[in-house]
């Protein structure tokens, strides 16, 4: 089953369900933290997937696919909670859009400062 909703800033969230039923307790809570992610990336659409895994008694599985300018964000965590999976996740993308924009202030610094070329004189 499949639940859409569309948030301010044009950001879609799109919530899937396998193997439970949709509660509006879950989707009004992945959607919250979604909402928390989007004021640190410009995420155009998340794509979520929840499902109760068959093999693990009442444990939850998480995914996230977070579309984005450059490479999406995606994570995957399973708990026997649907919160604390969807903690795991939302703790992961943070950390990856952290690790970006970590790499892409560097990247300017580097450029700034004219990168780390060396001029080194000949011996003639």
């Amino acid at each position: 089953m499949k639940s859409n909703k569309t948030v301010s800033n044009r950001m879609n969230i799109l919530v899937y369900y396998r193997g439970l039923g949709p509660r509006a307790g879950w989707q009004n809570m992945i959607e919250a933290q979604i909402r928390k992610l989007h004021r640190l990336a410009a995420i155009a659409s998340a794509r979520i997937t929840l499902e109760r895994e068959r093999h693990g008694k009442g444990v939850f599985r998480l995914f996230a696919i977070l579309e984005v300018p450059g490479p999406d964000f995606h994570a995957e965590a399973t708990d026997y909670t649907v919160h604390a999976a969807l903690m795991k996740v939302i703790n992961n993308i943070r950390r990856q859009i952290k690790s970006r924009k970590d790499r892409q202030l560097e990247r300017r610094k580097d450029h700034s400062q004219g990168g780390h070329f060396e001029p080194r004189a000949f011996l003639s």
